[in-house]
């Protein structure tokens, strides 16, 4: 199946929510994708676009994050998983293959640990949830993976596109980005983890420096039906920089999860 992707935007309280999608959502458990801090949807749309390939898709961005304006704080994982929910309510969508990468993991954690019944797997794309130090040494080991990411593919993605994003957010949303950063360095939902009924995917780049790999680690462990893949490709956004790879391990773990589905049904 190949579909293109089509941008969607749907009113939530005093919000509005923007989304890509593609596909037959009511024939097919659609990919529900969650992005990363401070950008969007935008840079993420060679994934989104491989992912379509062969899935339904639904990829919003974050609630108040570019396209998707909101007046409220969001203040912890809870209030944006709250108006997720909400999203999937609205497309009638009963389940979902759920994947996020940095903070949309964590999102996606909260998601996956509240809402069992929503979650038909799970896939963690070098997430949050598992703080990693304190913010002065996270901000630290940031500001040293950066320049090492510049040795990777994709320079214009690294310096247009995901700056162009970042910059608008900043502009316009600078007190979610604030929060939402501390969210992701600070708010602890390990305890959460035992909770996922879901089968889990924890997908990590041995080389990322933001959340680092006892994270991945620590999820596996603590996530009673999960398993872990390690790639070399560098650093916390590698998935970005080696799309087709990423979304290889991803698609290739969600149609096993669907076939041991049909066969036991």
């Amino acid at each position: 199946m190949k579909d293109q992707l089509r941008g969607h935007s749907i009113q939530l309280g005093q919000g509005k929510l923007f989304y890509r999608a593609a596909g037959n959502l009511n024939q097919q458990t659609p990919i529900f994708f969650l992005h990363g801090w401070g950008i969007s949807t935008e840079p993420y749309q060679e994934v989104l676009s491989l992912f379509a390939r062969s899935h339904a898709l639904v990829a919003p961005d974050l609630p108040s994050f570019d396209q998707s304006s909101d007046p409220r704080l969001f203040t912890s994982y809870q209030s944006f998983a709250d108006r997720l929910i909400e999203l999937l309510d609205l497309l009638k969508l009963e389940s979902v293959h759920l994947v996020g990468h940095s903070l949309g993991g964590g999102i996606s954690i909260w998601l996956a640990a509240h809402y069992p019944d929503r979650v038909k797997s799970l896939s963690l794309i070098d997430s949050t949830g598992v703080p990693s130090g304190s913010v002065p040494e996270v901000l630290l080991r940031r500001s040293i993976e950066m320049p090492l990411q510049l040795s990777l593919p994709k320079l214009k993605l690294q310096f247009v596109d995901i700056p162009q994003v970042f910059a608008n957010n900043l502009l316009m949303n600078l007190p979610n980005v604030i929060s939402a950063l501390l969210i992701s360095l600070m708010e602890d939902i390990t305890p959460l983890l035992p909770r996922i009924q879901a089968p889990s995917l924890i997908l990590w780049s041995k080389k990322d420096l933001t959340t680092l790999l006892p994270c991945a680690e620590t999820m596996t462990k603590m996530i009673p039906d999960s398993r872990q893949v390690l790639v070399e490709e560098g650093y916390h956004e590698w998935g970005l920089l080696y799309p087709e790879k990423m979304t290889t391990i991803v698609l290739n773990f969600i149609h096993e999860i669907e076939a041991c589905a049909a066969v036991a049904a």
